[in-house]
């Protein structure tokens, strides 16, 4: 038993070493995206973006929404686009979380927000 552990963390730590020994500094690393692509992208998303919220408003002018029922459709459909609009721009990590934070906490306010109903009925 001894044996077999020492074995598989010998491998494991050869393993690491070949790793590091293969990873390619930063410097040298190429974006696969180019930028007509990351152009073209983002326009496919804006464009999406105003089709589906050209149908969202059509149906639900239709039904006679509520207008609560309106902001919380609305400010999905605008917040999901707004992320896929940002990740297909590129952003780092350390540019993207706090944006995509921000639209967590605004979706959870959207969608948390009740309006006022009597609860007796």
């Amino acid at each position: 038993m001894a044996n077999d552990t020492d074995a598989a963390m010998s491998a494991l730590y050869m393993a690491q070493k070949a790793f590091d020994k293969a990873q390619v500094p930063p410097s040298t690393l190429v974006q696969p995206w180019s930028p007509e692509l990351v152009q073209f992208l983002a326009i496919g998303v804006l464009g999406f973006s105003c089709i589906a919220l050209v149908m969202v408003t059509a149906l639900l002018w239709r039904s006679g929404a509520p207008p609560n029922q309106v902001l919380k459709v609305f400010g999905v459909i605008t917040i999901l686009c707004f992320s896929a609009l940002l990740l297909v721009v590129g952003y780092n990590n350390e540019q993207l979380t706090p944006i995509v934070g921000l639209f967590g906490a605004i979706a959870g306010y959207i969608l948390g927000k009740d309006s006022k109903t009597n609860k007796d009925e």
